[in-house]
């Protein structure tokens, strides 16, 4: 029997997959590019995908409106014998709509999953070098700019605690927790950048620019309006100050302090 990594080459997807792997763990991962192909909008081989499967690490897409479809994922993963789901969504989304995309995942592994552990984690600090906000950069030769108020903080988590979060609850007893994954601190997006310079970062300026003009350059960059909507809810949740608290649930789940800013800005960048 083994876990099955969705998401297997995304941001904390494919950390989570290396270290089962690195544990010597039986773990297969999935994604719409990897070996074991798994599509969302494509049934046809989830059967497959789940035979000799007995836990799951399912990760939402963000503003694609495939919650019913994971959802149905975790239906066929019951009935394939799973019993153990970890769900990763975000900060916050335990207030969102019950039919929401992330919320829907949350809620369906608890319906039908008889060992279930949800991670909230809030912005990752690899969106700044590997993510969004990187990309977003180098699109605007250094400069990001969001409609996120220059003062307003947000606790940025490392991308590699919560995939340690996530194999902390694959593989021991986690069940029923819902943990909220922030960093140790709340910084700005400017304070962030400051730390960057001298260094390689693809971020080097930032700029707070109003919700039209970001919806603008999304939008120019081909990202769907659903996807946008959903990012610009997450910065509405900054600005009020609502992306900023610290928890303690790294700390519950690991044993150890979350890795601060600070490091990951020197391990990431020269």
């Amino acid at each position: 029997m083994s876990t099955l990594v969705t998401g297997a080459t995304g941001m904390v997807g494919r950390r989570v997959l290396a270290e089962l792997q690195r544990r010597g763990l039986p773990a297969t991962g999935a994604s719409r590019t990897s070996p074991t192909r798994l599509d969302w909008t494509d049934t046809a081989n989830w059967g497959d995908v789940l035979k000799g499967v007995d836990s799951v690490f399912v990760v939402t897409p963000v503003g694609l409106g495939l919650g019913s479809r994971v959802g149905g994922f975790l239906e066929r993963a019951a009935e394939a014998g799973v019993d153990h789901a970890v769900v990763m969504s975000a900060m916050g989304t335990e207030h969102a709509p019950s039919d929401s995309d992330q919320r829907t995942a949350e809620m369906r592994a608890k319906e039908l999953l008889g060992r279930w552990t949800v991670l909230r984690p809030n912005w990752f600090h690899q969106d700044f070098t590997e993510g969004v906000f990187a990309n977003l950069a180098r699109s605007r030769n250094g400069r990001l700019e969001l409609p996120v108020r220059k003062q307003a903080a947000v606790s940025f988590v490392d991308a590699r605690d919560v995939a340690n979060a996530a194999v902390a609850a694959l593989t021991a007893d986690h069940h029923g927790r819902e943990y909220t994954l922030t960093g140790p601190q709340a910084l700005t997006f400017r304070e962030v950048v400051a730390m960057t310079k001298g260094t390689d970062s693809p971020v080097w300026r930032y700029k707070a620019i109003d919700e039209a003009g970001f919806y603008f350059r999304a939008s120019d960059r081909g990202w769907g309006e659903r996807y946008i909507d959903t990012l610009n809810e997450r910065f509405a949740a900054a600005n009020a100050g609502l992306a900023g608290s610290v928890s303690e649930d790294v700390r519950a789940a690991l044993g150890r302090d979350p890795i601060p800013m600070a490091r990951f800005v020197r391990e990431a960048t020269v």
